[in-house]
Parts: C-alpha cells; sequence; structure tokens
C-alpha cells in the first residue's frame, strides 16, 4: 500500500494547473480521473451504487400508515351506506391513501447531511513516493483552490490509483474539507 493525497476540483483546467504547479512530483505519479455522483458508479448489476434512491427511504412506510388510516376513514363513513359500500369506499380509500401517503414520504430525507459521501468533481491524485512531499503536495492542492483534499493508503499501478473505491467515505485531511 502507498501514501496516496487527492482532492476535488470542478473542472479539468483547474485539476490540469494544480497537476503543472507540482514539479517536485513525477508525472507518473500524478493522475486525473473524473468521478460521478454518488448513486451513478455502476457497481451494482443493475447499475448504480444503491439499492434504493436515499429520498425514496421511508415512502413505504408512510404510504402503508396513509393507506390504514384513510381505508377506516372511508370505510366508517361508506358503512352509512351498507355493506357493499362500506368495503368498496375502504378499498378506495386504501389506494388514495396509499398513494398520497407515498407521495408525502419521498424526498423526506434530502436534508440529511451526506458527509460521508465522496463528492462528484475531478479527482487529482499523487503518489506520495517521497514522504517529505506529503506536507508540500497537500499545501500545493490547497493553493491550487482543492476543495475536499483526503488520503488514501492505496495501490498505485500505471500511474493511477488502481483501487479507488467512489462509494468509500474519503479519510479527509484537517481542514481541508470545502
Amino acid at each position: 500500500m502507498e501514501r496516496i493525497i487527492a482532492a476535488r476540483f470542478q473542472t479539468v483546467g483547474e485539476a490540469d494547473a494544480a497537476a503543472a504547479s507540482m514539479s517536485y512530483i513525477d508525472s507518473t505519479d500524478i493522475s486525473i480521473f473524473h468521478n460521478n455522483p454518488p448513486g451513478q458508479h455502476g457497481t451494482l448489476m443493475m447499475g448504480g451504487d444503491e439499492d434504493e434512491d436515499p429520498s425514496a427511504a421511508g415512502a413505504g412506510k408512510t404510504s402503508a400508515a396513509t393507506a390504514v388510516s384513510a381505508g377506516l376513514a372511508a370505510g366508517a363513513i361508506g358503512a352509512l351506506g351498507g355493506p357493499v359500500v362500506a368495503v368498496a369506499a375502504a378499498a378506495v380509500g386504501a389506494y388514495a391513501g396509499s398513494m398520497v401517503g407515498a407521495m408525502a414520504g419521498l424526498g423526506a430525507h434530502d436534508d440529511k447531511a451526506h458527509s460521508e459521501e465522496r463528492r462528484a468533481g475531478i479527482m487529482l491524485s499523487v503518489r506520495i513516493a517521497e514522504p517529505a512531499n506529503e506536507k508540500r503536495v497537500i499545501a500545493t492542492l490547497r493553493a491550487e483552490g482543492a476543495a475536499d483534499i483526503e488520503m488514501a493508503d492505496g495501490v498505485w499501478r500505471d500511474g493511477g490509483w488502481s483501487d479507488f473505491d467512489p462509494v468509500a467515505a474519503p479519510r479527509l485531511v484537517e481542514g481541508a474539507a470545502d
């Protein structure tokens, strides 16, 4: 395992400029690549990297609870028209309630902080062949406007970070979060 320092940039031009300012690092120890947004990494067989959309979490419970409430209320009102009307009203109420409940539950968790996720952007990674260069690389990345500077112990092969895991939580360098 080798020490790797990586950071996120908004554009390839910014990452290229930062890489060019690291003349003290061998060019085979610098790699620039794109990291997709969370959920779009294709690690699952059907695509993506999540079993369900985080915004849909809880929609099923909300749907079921609303369906039961609406079904009972509609059934009670329908009971005034007799047992057949009560059953039909309960069924329609439950169906309508499940739809309303599901829609109400969607997006309920959008305000949750996702600081543990690696954000999308252009990644510049640097293999630290000489331990004395680690602080200098971090300082250069900061000076070049890098966001989310992180450190990792990984495999560097053929001029790149070969075991980069886009869904792993980054280990941010202290004071380097953006």
